[in-house]
């Protein structure tokens, strides 16, 4: 009988740590996915590709010079040169139909491919790249991604993630508020379980600070517990998603992954020790006769 009180006196946290690990799963689920979320945005912005083609009268000497001054302009990332001869034999290699033998000529002019700094990529500012491209004297068309509406397809795109950010930012501040409200019932439910504990401990002369210090104590062991676990249900959901995706990313996240950790270690111990010290507070200021 002894050993049974005694057993369940020992497993009787785990209810509490396991809430509070669950609370910061999903939290922290929500921070992976706009982890994920920002990323993918940087992704496409720094690799929207620019193709600039040169006349047919161009050189591959004076084409090779103009993507030098290209490549110094402020809304250039990278630049590639593709020679008109190299792109005929990959198209021929390609396609197994030499083109060049039946037209007579080569169809494909020089060409430079450009990567657009992430800052450049909103409608307005590309049109002013498209102008600025098209104003080479060499330069015979400038050709890049477009929707439909002939708008810049990056500019949807940004539409579409900010709007995604909007809804994940939502998401979070009523995740965020439910956290605070369940964790802090969890740690309020405890404490009203050891409420006759404290009252019994005021009467024998025990001060304030020496009754509520304990509580504190064990509930940073819980809230760094809860993190452990959460931050261990996190790290196999992103190793099952990468493994799945045949990708290996999450080590470009590393630091992203440590402020999150931060921010629920956070979370959970200023949430547990706020909870802990009022109700323990209310409970002291409490009659003996109202605690039942």
């Amino acid at each position: 009988m002894n050993s049974e009180k005694t057993y369940k006196k020992r497993t009787s946290f785990w209810p509490t740590i396991i809430s509070m690990s669950l609370v910061l799963f999903i939290v922290g689920l929500l921070g992976v996915v706009s982890i994920y979320a920002r990323h993918l945005a940087s992704f496409y912005q720094d690799n929207f590709e620019v193709f600039v083609f040169f006349s047919d009268e161009t050189s591959s000497e004076e084409a090779r010079k103009t993507e030098q001054s290209v490549r110094m302009l402020p809304f250039v990332n990278s630049s590639v040169f593709v020679d008109r001869e190299i792109a005929a034999r990959k198209e021929i290699a390609k396609t197994g139909n030499d083109f060049i033998k039946t037209l007579g000529y080569n169809p494909f002019p020089h060409s430079l491919q450009l990567n657009i700094k992430s800052a450049y990529a909103e409608e307005a500012q590309m049109q002013a790249v498209e102008k600025k491209l098209r104003s080479i004297p060499s330069v015979n068309d400038v050709v890049f991604a477009k929707d439909d509406l002939g708008k810049n397809l990056l500019t949807q795109i940004n539409k579409n993630l900010k709007t995604v950010e909007l809804v994940l930012l939502s998401v979070a501040f009523l995740l965020l508020i439910i956290s605070l409200a369940l964790i802090n019932s969890t740690v309020r439910i405890n404490m009203f379980a050891r409420r006759f504990i404290i009252k019994s401990m005021q009467y024998v002369g025990a001060s304030d600070w020496f009754i509520i210090r304990p509580f504190l104590g064990m509930y940073c062991v819980y809230a760094l517990l809860s993190v452990l676990i959460a931050v261990l249900m996190l790290s196999g959901i992103i190793y099952l998603a990468e493994t799945q995706l045949h990708q290996n990313n999450w080590q470009l996240f590393l630091p992203e992954y440590a402020i999150l950790t931060g921010f629920l270690l956070v979370l959970a111990l200023v949430i547990s020790l706020v909870s802990v010290y009022f109700s323990t507070r209310r409970y002291l200021k409490l009659k003996i006769d109202q605690l039942y």
